[in-house]
């Protein structure tokens, strides 16, 4: 695994030679900014504090039920993913770094990590408006809903970027592995529509749903459970990543 650091090096610095990051990155400042101003005035009424202070959490309205995060974040995933190794097959270049001392689970590794590292980066600007909200919106943020809703944005994002990789190793194509990547995160947020469907399935689809478990994360719930699942997924995506790669070069 000698190798992984800087292959993560590369690919950090090729996502910041295009415009793609940076428009992202732009996105999220302003949804960032745009969810506070809505917390700050929701606060700033009487009722809405009280019920804050009672049994609800403002993170909820700030990342979790936020429809314009979901929204970015579904796009943002399978633009910063889709080309991580489908350009490289494309253009014909994984060829020239798989003949070096490389490993497919390092090639893998190097560029799930620097997508992680990007997708974190996204969730910086939520964090930077935190400390304002008790000055602006007389309001005093418990730690345990932000330590527990930033475990678990960490494990959904490691989960999604790698569900994006294993797409990206599958395809010379890179808009097929961002459509992919998208109709499996979208899946992942709407399979709460089938409570409506089939209710005896709710907790089944509720367990499932990463739409419930950033709520329950945010709420201050920290389910071991659910960070097992995102782990679990994640390190079986990455597994179908580096064996796509192997039977790509065995071929």
């Amino acid at each position: 695994m000698r190798h992984v650091p800087a292959l993560v090096k590369r690919e950090l610095s090729s996502y910041f030679l295009r415009p793609m990051a940076y428009f992202v990155l732009l996105g999220f400042q302003v949804i960032a900014m745009l969810d506070y101003f809505q917390l700050v005035e929701l606060l700033s009424e009487p009722r809405a504090v009280l019920s804050f202070s009672g049994q609800l959490n403002p993170m909820n309205y700030y990342v979790a039920g936020s429809w314009m995060f979901w929204v970015a974040l579904l796009i943002a995933v399978p633009a910063l993913t889709m080309r991580l190794i489908a350009e490289e097959r494309r253009t014909g270049t994984i060829e020239g770094l798989m003949t070096v001392p490389v490993t497919e689970t390092e090639v893998v590794l190097g560029k799930w990590i620097a997508g992680v590292v990007m997708y974190l980066a996204l969730l910086v600007p939520f964090a930077i408006y935190l400390p304002f909200l008790k000055q602006v919106g007389g309001y005093e943020l418990d730690p345990e809903p932000l330590i527990s809703l930033a475990v678990g944005l960490t494990t959904m994002g490691m989960m999604f970027m790698s569900i994006g990789v294993a797409f990206s190793a599958a395809t010379r194509n890179q808009v097929e592995a961002a459509v992919g990547t998208f109709v499996v995160l979208l899946a992942m947020l709407l399979i709460t529509v089938l409570n409506q469907v089939v209710p005896e399935w709710a907790e089944a689809v509720s367990f499932l749903s990463v739409y419930v478990q950033l709520s329950e994360f945010a709420a201050g719930r920290l389910d071991l459970r659910v960070v097992a699942l995102h782990l679990s997924v994640t390190v079986f995506a990455l597994f179908l990543a580096v064996k796509v790669l192997e039977a790509r070069r065995e071929s």
